[in-house]
């Protein structure tokens, strides 16, 4: 038997916040409006479609991403068992935090003069490579903090909470690096 979601638990603190769910799911819906129009801009304007694939694959993922943050925190969303609630906002975040985070680390081992730097990818140490870090936080790390903000909230009302976590805190980096052995 599947437990449905819960409803939310008032404790002395108050009910838990809604807003890391509220935000992410904007946010996430945000990037994909913006993605989508230039996707359509680009088409309009005859514009190659290559690789346009891609962006619409990524543009569906975050939009059950978005699902699943306002399945957290509408009513309709206890419709749903609270463990695939929970194991979406974990590995929501777990993907979406797990680049901004290696390139971070990258770019601290290359400040501390560890390794040098090869100029391309997370370790490009140039304006360019400084820009995409800031942007590769703005579209996957803010978002990738919100959906933790939101599992942790949301996992206060799980039963066995921590199982779901690690389970899917794992399997969203498994689904990313499946991902990107796909496309790459």
């Amino acid at each position: 038997m599947t437990s449905r979601a819960p409803r939310p638990v008032v404790t002395a603190d108050g009910p838990p916040p809604r807003w890391p769910a509220a935000l992410a799911a904007a946010w996430v819906g945000t990037f994909c409006l913006v993605a989508g129009g230039a996707l359509v801009w680009s088409r309009l304007r005859g514009g190659s479609t290559a690789d346009q694939e891609v962006v619409v694959l990524a543009i569906g993922l975050r939009l059950v991403t978005v699902a699943v943050a306002l399945a957290s925190i509408q009513p309709w969303g206890r419709r749903l068992p609270g463990w695939v609630v929970l194991g979406g906002l974990w590995g929501a975040g777990a993907v979406q935090l797990a680049y901004p985070l290696a390139e971070t680390v990258v770019k601290l081992v290359i400040l501390a003069g560890l390794r040098e730097p090869v100029d391309k990818g997370i370790s490009d140490m140039s304006a360019q490579g400084w820009f995409n870090f800031g942007a590769t936080w703005l579209i996957w790390g803010v978002p990738g903090v919100l959906f933790v903000l939101a599992a942790a909230a949301f996992g206060r009302q799980v039963p066995h909470a921590r199982r779901w976590a690690l389970l899917s805190v794992l399997a969203g980096i498994g689904f990313l690096a499946g991902l990107g052995l796909l496309i790459g």
